[in-house]
């Protein structure tokens, strides 16, 4: 492959690069104003803190749920030693009914927290799938009004793919290290490696070439670059 063939092949994947990048813009914005509603914003905010506030309600229901487990294993255990005929001290008996009964109250009291808890967690699942229900409904709704924004978006897919495959059939054809030169300079040339000579000048910063330096650019077996902007040249013959 001639230097001005790498040049024009180059040239091209810039060009591919270039369509690549202006379709991922165009798809990044498409994201964000399908997403730009803000009632749904807000129904999305209100499901996410209802998430947050059902996951503690469960987690609270679980501590109380065990908290009345402790309490229940316990008075079993004293009111097997009360009636188990083991205990016969009298005042080690009043000492043990005095504790099974504390014990009882404090079941009691556990059992009526519990169970609010439980009807609060239960309140809060409703109100998440209310939620959840809510989000739903107002994506539908925002996908249907912006339906050509959805299609555009399928668009946008199958075209960048197209161009992804393109680009790696032209990259497979240059030299690795070549490739990755250009790769490089994408990063400080504004995607812009690749420039060309028309009218005897750089297309990208128009400084005018010497007489000189256009003959290197026609013949030369190394690829030329322009002495102002350093962008690699081609001259299309």
């Amino acid at each position: 492959m001639s230097t001005t063939q790498i040049a024009a092949a180059l040239f091209q994947l810039q060009q591919v690069d270039l369509e690549m990048d202006r379709l991922a813009a165009e798809q990044q914005a498409l994201a964000g104003s399908l997403q730009s509603s803000s009632t749904l914003k807000k129904l999305r905010a209100e499901y996410s803190i209802s998430q947050q506030q059902l996951a503690s309600g469960l987690q609270a229901q679980k501590e109380a749920e065990w908290a009345l487990e402790d309490l229940e294993r316990r008075l079993k255990q004293q009111e097997q030693r009360l009636y188990g005929g083991s205990v016969t001290n009298a005042k080690e008996l009043y000492a043990l009914q005095q504790e099974v009964q504390h014990l009882r109250a404090q079941q009691a009291r556990q059992e009526e927290m519990t169970l609010e808890i439980m009807e609060a967690a239960e309140s809060l699942r409703e109100s998440v799938a209310q939620k959840e229900l809510a989000v739903r409904e107002a994506e539908k709704a925002w996908e249907q009004t912006t339906a050509s924004g959805a299609a555009r978006r399928a668009e946008l897919e199958l075209r960048l793919q197209e161009l992804r495959e393109k680009r790696a059939r032209l990259a497979t054809g240059l030299d690795g290290e070549l490739v990755r030169r250009y790769e490089g300079l994408r990063k400080t040339k504004q995607g812009r490696v690749v420039s060309k000579v028309e009218q005897n000048s750089c297309q990208w910063c128009r400084v005018i070439l010497t007489p000189s330096e256009l003959q290197r650019v026609r013949v030369s077996p190394e690829l030329q670059t322009c002495s102002n902007c350093g962008r690699i040249l081609y001259y299309d013959r």
